[in-house]
């Protein structure tokens, strides 16, 4: 992986913690976290020092992400569903995890990938994309939400056969909706889809 890679990889599992680059779904492509602490000794002295700056600063946030994330897990894998609380866990999830994301970024941690950008491409897709992520930040959570609630009804001991082609039903539509809404915004399919459609919403940043 090259050096202008690795930085998001450690970044975030750095910052995420407690919760781990899987469960938090952070925002990029799932890479292994157990590389991480090689990769973070590979980072200059100052941003190691913002990064640990930023974990301790950040504390209390994601230890609610951590307690947020057990419940959610709880609630899903109940024998009978609750749905209505599987759907406020998960915004209060998505939530936090957009308040991470949102600290990331005044730390200047938090950015999408960099690249050669002699031309200014990339710095023109970058805009692109932040815009997109502004944009879409409440389909994004209804996306994040609504998954979370298939998971319970399929978790269920007895199996709501209708509810759950409902819901798969209407994840599905709010997917490509998110993938229409990528398209016209001039963005590639790949940027929206396993790299930051799904994990970006909230921290998947669905």
């Amino acid at each position: 992986m090259k050096a202008k890679q690795v930085f998001m990889v450690v970044l975030l599992a750095m910052t995420v913690g407690l919760v781990g680059l899987q469960q938090a779904n952070a925002g990029v492509d799932e890479q292994d976290s157990s590389s991480s602490p090689r990769h973070f000794q590979k980072l200059d002295d100052a941003t190691k020092a913002k990064i640990e700056k930023f974990r301790a600063d950040t504390k209390d946030l994601r230890k609610q992400m951590a307690v947020k994330r057990a419940e959610q897990i709880a609630l899903i894998k109940r024998d009978s569903p609750d749905v209505e609380a599987v759907r406020k866990t998960s915004g209060e999830l998505f939530d936090l995890k957009m308040a991470m994301m949102e600290k990331a970024k005044t730390a200047e941690l938090f950015m999408f990938a960099k690249g050669d950008d002699k031309d200014g491409s990339n710095t023109e897709k970058r805009a692109k994309i932040g815009k997109f992520f502004t944009d879409t930040k409440e389909l994004r959570r209804q996306i994040f939400v609504k998954r979370a609630e298939q998971q319970s009804l399929m978790h269920s001991k007895t199996l709501d056969t209708e509810a759950i082609a409902k819901i798969t039903g209407e994840v599905f539509d709010l997917k490509t909706t998110l993938q229409e809404k990528a398209k016209e915004a001039g963005l590639p399919r790949h940027s929206h889809g396993k790299g930051w459609g799904r994990h970006h919403q909230g921290w998947q940043f669905s």
